[in-house]
């Protein structure tokens, strides 16, 4: 028989940290460095209803929630929504909207919201392999010897590799077609 010997050392860290984490508050200072964004940018999200952090003493103070939140605004802006966009988002998840028929219209919206995603997420895809590709062309050119190339070279190798991957018309494909939504508005 073998004989293990295991040391286990919890010290309750997880616990530790979770208690940290849940008792975390940050002046609006702090909680827009967290972003690197000002504390008037905070301030006008506050101002939009958007965020609605404690006051101690007439002070700001922002906790985990506030910053889940602000994590959310924030991704929601860089992929292009309005404000009014993530605020029907949020009426919904603070259950600000109860009417039935509200709540259904909406929830449509937020369905059309995710097939555009989806068509976005693979329009992003394939931007990703194309520009992978015409990276690995450009180290190519590049870790060969000057002057054994040229631009037209390497441009010719990018349309070659850019025609094998797609069928059809590569203008058709780099415009896409009629059908195609990048609309992304939420109406509330």
């Amino acid at each position: 028989m073998i004989k293990v010997d295991v040391d286990v050392n919890v010290n309750l860290g997880y616990a530790d940290v979770m208690t940290e984490v849940q008792h975390q508050k940050w002046g609006v200072k702090a909680f827009a460095e967290i972003f690197g964004v000002t504390p008037r940018t905070i301030r006008f999200y506050e101002d939009k209803g958007l965020l609605t952090p404690a006051r101690e003493g007439g002070v700001r103070i922002f906790g985990p929630r506030d910053r889940l939140r602000f994590e959310k605004i924030m991704r929601g802006k860089r992929l292009g929504f309005s404000l009014e966009d993530i605020r029907a988002v949020f009426d919904i998840t603070d259950g600000v909207v109860t009417d039935r028929a509200e709540v259904q219209r909406r929830k449509e919206n937020f369905e059309a919201v995710i097939a555009s995603l989806a068509e976005r997420r693979r329009d992003l895809d394939i931007l990703h392999r194309d520009m992978a590709e015409v990276i690995s062309i450009a180290d190519e050119a590049l870790s060969s010897a000057p002057g054994s190339g040229s631009v037209a070279d390497l441009a010719a190798r990018y349309q070659a590799a850019f025609d094998e991957a797609v069928t059809g018309n590569p203008i058709d494909f780099m415009s896409g077609s009629p059908d195609i939504r990048s609309n992304t508005h939420i109406t509330s």
